[in-house]
Parts: C-alpha cells; structure tokens; sequence
C-alpha cells in the first residue's frame, strides 16, 4: 500500500446566524484537515450580535483564517513546508464576494475591522476561498 505524503491544508467554516435562542448571537465553527487528518477544530458562540447572515459567516471566516495561520507557522517550526495556499470552503457566496471584493463597502461597513484579516490573507497567499454548497 502505497502512502501519500499530502500536506496541504483544507478548511471549512460555517455559522448558524442568530442560532442561540437566549441571546441570538450566532454560533460559528470550522474543522481544518492538513491532507485527509482533521488537526483542528472549534464551536464557538459570538461575542456580538450579527446583523446579517452575511456577517456571521465572515466571522467565522476570519475566525478560520486566524487558525490556518497559527497551523502554518506551527508546521514551519515542525520544518514541515506548506508553500501552497490552504482551501477554505464556505457556503456562503455572499460573503465569499465580501472577502474577494474590497471595494464591497456600502454593505460592509458594519462589519468590525479585525473581520477583514481574511483580505489580507488573500492578498498575501495564504488562503483561497471557494464555495461548498452544504
């Protein structure tokens, strides 16, 4: 049997909009797979209310990015090589407009400011966004 040495990180991200009952902050999680091996993965309830299904997914998009960063300098320390952008898939195509798209401003200006790292991490290489219908 033959073993294949796939290093390539693939995320998913999704959020449940306004998904407590009680406080109707949304929930949001994501699993991150370096190859076919789940390595990380996180539910967690927001800390503010979204005003739009839109923002709590980009949320947890951001919340994504932040993780698959920590990943790729901790396999760099492992002197593991991750030159290739990480996948992560969303099924929000709204949002995945948002993080493309930085001139989007009308529609996204209530959207706090540490929610656009994932720009930046476009820009740079280091996540390629995709849609996933679920």
């Amino acid at each position: 049997m033959l073993s294949e040495n796939n290093l390539t990180l693939t995320a998913y991200c999704d959020s449940d909009w306004g998904g407590c009952q009680t406080t109707r902050r949304s929930i949001s999680g994501y699993c991150i797979f370096l190859g076919s091996s789940i390595i990380s993965w996180k539910l967690k309830k927001h800390t503010n209310v979204s005003r739009s299904s839109a923002e709590a997914e980009y949320r947890a998009m951001a919340n994504t990015c932040l993780e698959i960063v920590w990943l790729r300098y901790l396999l760099q320390d492992l002197k593991m090589s991750c030159n290739l952008p990480a996948q992560l898939l969303c099924d929000n195509q709204a949002t995945l407009h948002i993080a493309g798209n930085p001139i989007f401003h009308e529609c996204t200006k209530h959207i706090e400011i540490d929610c656009h790292i994932v720009r930046e991490k476009i820009q740079v290489g280091i996540i390629n966004p995709s849609y996933v219908s679920t």
